[in-house]
């Protein structure tokens, strides 16, 4: 049964534009390969940290909305959580039903 979830992920600030769009196309990957559609991706940029994580007071943020089956969800956060470029992640479900063109999608200057 496919779903709706976001992820956000925070990656190194300082690592270079090639990576993370090797990170984001596994990322991808990871989620077509289950049957899923991505509906949204967006990057939020370099913003400071609450805290300190893996020495880093910096993060760049990037957001994903998109469905998928549970399966994915398994395999991306095992890859987000062994990646040496990615700080952190979240993933969250949005809604049981896969309906992705109905979905809200957040506009980035509310997250400020």
């Amino acid at each position: 049964m496919l779903r709706t979830y976001e992820t956000v992920y925070v990656s190194n600030p300082d690592t270079n534009q090639e990576l993370l769009d090797a990170i984001d196309a596994k990322v991808k990957g990871f989620i077509t390969s289950s049957g899923g559609e991505v509906g949204y991706q967006d990057t939020w940029g370099v913003r400071n940290l609450s805290f300190p994580i893996k020495k880093q007071t910096k993060g760049k943020y990037n957001y994903l909305l998109y469905t998928a089956g549970s399966s994915a969800i398994k395999e991306l956060e095992f890859h987000l959580k062994i990646s040496e470029y990615v700080l952190t992640f979240l993933t969250v479900k949005v809604k049981d039903i896969a309906d992705i063109e109905n979905t809200l999608k957040p506009d980035p200057k509310d997250l400020s």
